[in-house]
């Protein structure tokens, strides 16, 4: 019997040792092929086009190379970062959201096509050959990178509510055997201002990267390498998120852009910026414009009463980034956009500032029921998630018709960044829009904003 104890206890020693070192080079993978931020542009710069390896040369213990777009190249160490970090904040949110509230999702016919979708981890594969490319692409590419499939991906997009939408809403949507496994989860963008700035540690970049989280630079353009980066998973047949309003907006309807009234800017309502770091004009997605004469001007704040009252832009409420990623898509991609309420109780948003902070009651709010004599738990105001789906988005219409009249547009690919340096540099020049794929964009995103704009007002209602 004492052998036996002795050997059960060996046994666990060395289990603890083995899990304590697969967790601990693991995370180390990460922190060295972490995701590397932009340079913020600067007064003089129109976008950031800087490629991620010239970034990454200049951080310390950092791969010089980025990690593959294609899982099947991942290196094994990473591949377990990326189980660790998407199986532990899968499960702690899973927990936290129905433990603190109730979470909805309405199963309906949309919802079980956008599940469809997300689980088919290799939908609908299909060879580079068959994708037909612009002439801007240079015939003399590799053999190796051509012969990459590329695949059709999934396109999600949302209102944007919270800080924590994703994960606290993303971590939720799958059914909980599927979300921790990393294959099937999406890849988000996180403005890089909050998850990838110069205060947080490494290792804390290198878990959030491992979570299939990439950098933006907001106010960088749609021609900054860090969106063609993304692009890239989308290109290979992953399930990519994004918010496309480009900032948090707890308004019934959908937020976004208003037109400014003559001589007004944009203040900026970051945790992590001087509020008085202004952008003068409109919030394009062209240029960060010289803000240098904006002192005197009259500051409009995002998200805000005051914006609010504004009349609508004339080029639409959303960033038109996610039309250029659906546009130059080597195939394109299925759209499927849902809306969600809820997480406003969570971290609400001030309608003076534009800021968003931890509810003062939340730990008093995660009291049972039984204690405070209501159903949702402390003051009456729990967590209650709704989220509702909507029909596939459908583009090629907007894109046969732009092809027809300007010709083919080109199509950037889910290469490998260890290709040929000169098809990098092609990738990047080709990645500037014309005037004419802009006003592509803005019609791709006026048909997102018609469809998510409906979803919102019935979700919010």
């Amino acid at each position: 019997m004492a052998s036996t104890s002795s050997y059960l206890k060996s046994c666990l020693k060395y289990t603890s040792a083995t899990l304590a070192t697969i967790f601990v080079t693991s995370m180390t993978a990460a922190t060295y092929y972490r995701p590397i931020p932009a340079t913020t542009p600067t007064n003089n710069s129109t976008h950031t086009n800087t490629h991620s390896n010239d970034r990454r040369t200049t951080q310390s213990f950092c791969s010089p190379n980025s990690p593959p777009w294609n899982r099947d190249h991942v290196p094994l160490l990473l591949q377990w970062a990326r189980g660790i970090s998407i199986g532990a904040t899968t499960l702690a949110i899973r927990l936290v959201m129905n433990t603190y509230g109730r979470y909805e999702i309405r199963e309906d016919v949309c919802y079980e096509r956008f599940l469809e979708a997300a689980i088919d981890a290799r939908r609908e594969q299909q060879p580079s050959s068959l994708v037909e490319s612009s002439s801007s692409i240079d015939s003399s590419s590799s053999s190796s990178s051509s012969a990459i499939p590329q695949q059709r991906g999934l396109l999600t997009v949302s209102n944007h509510r919270s800080l924590f939408d994703d994960p606290g809403i993303l971590s939720c949507l799958l059914p909980l055997p599927i979300a921790i496994q990393p294959h099937h989860q999406r890849w988000g963008i996180c403005s890089q201002e909050y998850c990838f700035n110069d205060a947080l540690p490494s290792y804390i970049k290198g878990y959030i990267g491992a979570g299939q989280v990439l950098p933006i630079c907001r106010g960088g353009g749609i021609n900054q390498q860090l969106l063609l980066d993304f692009g890239r998973h989308l290109a290979n047949g992953e399930w990519c998120h994004v918010f496309p309003e480009a900032g948090v907006w707890q308004w019934k309807e959908l937020g976004g852009r208003r037109e400014l009234p003559k001589g007004a800017v944009w203040g900026s309502a970051s945790d992590f910026k001087d509020d008085q770091q202004q952008k003068k004009g409109d919030i394009s997605d062209n240029t960060t414009n010289n803000n240098s004469n904006s002192n005197n001007k009259s500051v409009i704040i995002p998200a805000t009463t005051a914006q609010r009252s504004l009349p609508p832009s004339p080029i639409g409420k959303l960033k038109w980034g996610v039309g250029k990623l659906i546009a130059h898509a080597p195939i394109t991609p299925r759209v499927i956009p849902f809306a969600h309420c809820g997480m406003e109780r969570l971290l609400p948003q001030d309608e003076v500032s534009g800021k968003t902070y931890l509810r003062r009651d939340f730990v008093k709010s995660l009291l049972p029921s039984f204690l405070c004599n209501n159903d949702n738990g402390g003051d009456g105001k729990g967590l209650r998630i709704q989220i509702q789906f909507g029909h596939e988005i459908k583009f090629d219409d907007l894109i046969k018709e732009h092809e027809e009249k300007y010709g083919k547009l080109w199509k950037y690919r889910g290469i490998e960044p260890t290709s040929e340096s000169n098809n990098t540099a092609m990738q990047q020049e080709n990645w500037v829009s014309s005037r004419e794929e802009r006003i592509l964009y803005s019609k791709i995103v006026k048909r997102i904003e018609m469809h998510l704009e409906v979803l919102t007002k019935e979700v919010c209602r």
